[in-house]
């Protein structure tokens, strides 16, 4: 019996008509691969993400999202406004829900697979609807992405307003140069989704730009039906709603830019040299995985390349024209901006790009007619992406981060106190972080110090509108301790602490139980 001939994907069948073609999209077809591959990327998010323990970041989110929408209001304006919308949105999940690191870090699950939905129904709308699922797929297993399903950060977020506000401007440009009824309520939508992209996250709004570029090729070249006229009136319609938006933004990007400072103390200074190469071409996207980023980069190559040179992928041109703007445009401006004014840049910033890197792989993946080929690139970089997927859900995946395990050893032991034991805590250094104070730790895992006197408070982080309390120093005498039974000293130990807390506490109290937990040192001081 002859072997059967290969799979041949009918190029006519799924050729797109020029920019923001409606091939595919709207054909039934399309959505349910697009739900298919979505719940996917949901199922390989979430597993695990209840693992590693919570860590600064995922502290910083929660210190904001306890509060009420005044008191946040109120904190936004002195810190962290650039994530106050997903603060604000975490505030009214937990109304709802439950607090929990899983809970915490299930809508960012949730958010990667309606990403991976919307990046099949872009790629197919712009290259058909096989390249399309493949784009998914690539999407779920880039290492960027399963690591910002697990993050109780804003991230994964930004790649479903960021792949929203690419589709809708294709379907916009599309309805424009087609010149359909309607056209006009698209560059509403599009206003309204970059309005959001900007709150979101400031550094979305650089796909405005990208889109421009786009837009400018494709007047240029005179790209697709109609020819140049029909892509000038398109891109004349992209002004008005990026004009307003720019406008509406700038009171927010005046009020962001002042807590750069503030915010970004961390970074360190850039330069120019080979030392962009690993935070840009490995970091941004593939994190740890040399071999990813290798496959990754060497199939956007072969995608654009193959577009312009064979004739049976033309059709893919506008495609290329599309996504390497929005991949290469907004961290060369931000790492530019790094260098010359202060630094900015940080990998994990741009996840908003995965679902256009994952779309641009696909057309590399896909540029063979035969859809075994592309199976067996998708296995490859699915063996590649495995070793970052299991080590993002270790118990200490999140910068070393020990926190459950020190929680859960305090609630255990608090249990087992007398009835009626008024505990006081003595919040010390922060393991791998001694500028801070274990502060952090109670905002990630609440519960562990529920109804404990806080001894180090000077004025709380609600009352002066940050994300921390004022703490008194180390130096300062405690407050009156005639109501405490036990304090509790949880933190790393520094030349300063807990000696100090020892000094001052006197001879009237003594050690009644010691724990250390990686970095913690957990005491327990009794009256004698």
């Amino acid at each position: 019996m002859p072997s059967p001939a290969p799979t041949v994907v009918d190029a006519a069948a799924e050729r797109p008509r020029g920019p923001g073609s409606e091939l595919d999209a709207r054909s039934p077809r399309v959505w349910p691969a697009a739900v298919l591959v979505g719940f996917a990327a949901f199922v390989v998010a979430v597993i695990g993400s209840w693992i590693p323990a919570a860590w600064a970041d995922e502290a910083a989110t929660m210190s904001a999202a306890r509060r009420s929408l005044p008191e946040l209001w109120h904190m936004v304006h002195n810190v962290d406004a650039v994530h106050g919308l997903y603060y604000a949105a975490l505030h009214v999940w937990f109304e709802v829900v439950p607090y929990s690191v899983f809970s915490l870090r299930l809508p960012s699950a949730v958010a990667t697979g309606v990403a991976a939905a919307l990046t099949v129904v872009l790629g197919a709308r712009l290259a058909g609807r096989w390249a399309g699922i493949v784009a998914g797929i690539v999407f779920l297993l880039l290492p960027r992405v399963t690591s910002a399903g697990i993050e109780g950060r804003s991230y994964a977020f930004t790649a479903v307003v960021a792949v929203t506000l690419t589709l809708v401007f294709v379907i916009a440009v599309q309805r424009t140069v087609e010149r359909r009824p309607r056209a006009w309520a698209w560059w509403v939508l599009y206003g309204a989704v970059a309005l959001l992209c900007g709150l979101l996250f400031i550094y979305e709004v650089l796909i405005l730009a990208a889109h421009a570029l786009t837009l400018l090729v494709w007047v240029v070249r005179r790209g697709g039906p109609g020819g140049r006229r029909p892509h000038l009136r398109a891109a004349l319609w992209w002004l008005v709603p990026t004009a307003l938006v720019g406008v509406l933004l700038l009171p927010f990007v005046h009020l962001t830019s002042g807590e750069a400072a503030k915010q970004l103390y961390f970074m360190g200074k850039m330069g120019w040299g080979t030392g962009i190469l690993k935070p840009v071409f490995v970091l941004q996207f593939f994190m740890g995985s040399k071999s990813m980023a290798f496959v990754g980069w060497l199939a956007i190559a072969v995608g654009a390349v193959t577009a312009v040179a064979l004739p049976r992928l033309r059709h893919r041109v506008p495609a290329v024209e599309l996504t390497l703007p929005i991949i290469l445009l907004p961290p060369a401006a931000i790492y530019v901006a790094s260098v010359l004014v202060r630094p900015l840049y940080n990998a994990r910033y741009f996840t908003f790009e995965t679902p256009l890197v994952a779309i641009a792989i696909a057309l590399g993946l896909t540029f063979l007619p035969w859809r075994r080929t592309a199976v067996l690139w998708l296995a490859l970089l699915a063996v590649l992406s495995a070793p970052q997927w299991s080590s993002q859900r270790q118990p200490m995946a999140k910068d070393g981060s020990t926190w459950d395990t020190a929680t859960a050893l305090i609630q255990r032991e608090r249990a087992a106190e007398p009835a009626g034991t008024r505990d006081a805590i003595y919040y010390g250094p922060l393991p791998s972080h001694v500028n801070r104070t274990t502060e952090f730790v109670e905002a990630s895992y609440p519960q562990a110090f529920a109804g404990m006197r806080d001894l180090t408070v000077e004025r709380s982080a609600v009352s002066i509108g940050e994300l921390w309390a004022q703490r008194r120093p180390v130096t300062a005498p405690l407050p009156d301790l005639s109501d405490v039974d036990r304090i509790w000293f949880v933190g790393e130990p520094t030349a300063d602490q807990p000696r100090v807390l020892q000094d001052q506490i006197g001879a009237t109290w003594h050690t009644a139980d010691e724990w250390k937990d990686g970095a913690f040192v957990i005491k327990v001081y009794e009256r004698d």
